[in-house]
């Protein structure tokens, strides 16, 4: 749109240390092409000028502070005469640069010129955005499926309670078995109304033993017909972000030993 000979897209590597061209396209050819490396190092004033965060507008690139530095090894030898480079920016953080470079006699850039350079970049920030959510999103399905799996597969009933008022907040598919009850007949009630008169733990009774000793914790469970069944409770809090914290209760039924035969 542009009639402009040279646009490219770099990627800012870690530490910064590096720009790589993830793509040029050049117009008169209709060509793409990758691989190209610009290190820090070598160039420090155009890395410092990036960080700054505004776009390097040089309508004579071999004059401009900021690109001089690449006159012998990268201007002279594509022929271009004026750059404008915008930094493209994701979640605040720079990571890379659009180029539009001109090839020939060089001029001075027009402000629709920049305005369309600068909007071009945005729309880059806006794909990488998105691209970022989408595997952010992909990966919380991932950790999910492996969490269910993991939760799932054990051999033991597992509650997880709110650590502060004892609601269940979730239970696996061993807790509805032992308990008689199904998972939407467990959430929100409390975790002591499961224990047998007299058995029965509070939340912050149970906190204090597992912080105490951290051993096993026996007591008795009351399933859904009032059967009684010892267990063996294992508790581990855990703090999750903004300070919640939850409690993670292993019941693992004992076996009853009977009288013995006559």
């Amino acid at each position: 749109m542009l009639n402009i000979e040279r646009v490219s897209l770099w990627g800012l590597t870690a530490q910064h240390a590096s720009l790589e061209c993830i793509d040029l396209y050049e117009l008169s050819r209709n060509r793409h092409s990758v691989g190209v490396t610009l290190h820090a190092a070598r160039y420090p004033e155009y890395f410092q000028a990036l960080e700054r965060g505004e776009p390097i507008v040089a309508d004579d690139a071999m004059k401009h502070p900021s690109t001089q530095a690449f006159t012998e090894d990268y201007l002279l030898m594509n022929g271009i005469s004026a750059v404008i480079n915008s930094p493209i920016h994701v979640n605040g953080e720079l990571q890379g640069v659009l180029c539009i470079e001109r090839v020939g006699p060089h001029s001075a850039w027009t402000s629709v010129q920049r305005l369309f350079a600068h909007s071009v970049a945005n729309l880059v920030s806006l794909a990488l955005l998105q691209h970022q959510l989408l595997q952010t999103e992909e990966e919380l399905r991932d950790a999910n499926r492996l969490r269910l799996a993991l939760f799932s597969g054990v051999r033991d009933a597992i509650l997880i309670s709110d650590a502060n008022t004892g609601h269940i907040l979730d239970a696996n598919p061993q807790a509805e078995k032992l308990f008689g009850r199904q998972l939407q007949q467990l959430l929100g009630i409390l975790q002591s109304e499961l224990h047998a008169a007299g058995n029965s733990l509070d939340i912050r009774e149970l906190l204090a033993q597992i912080k105490s000793d951290g051993a096993a914790i026996r007591s008795e469970v009351v399933n859904r017909d009032g059967e009684v069944i010892p267990v063996e409770i294992v508790g581990r809090e855990v703090e999750l972000e903004k300070g919640r914290r939850i409690l993670q209760g292993v019941f693992r039924p004992l076996a009853v030993i009977g009288p013995p035969d006559p």
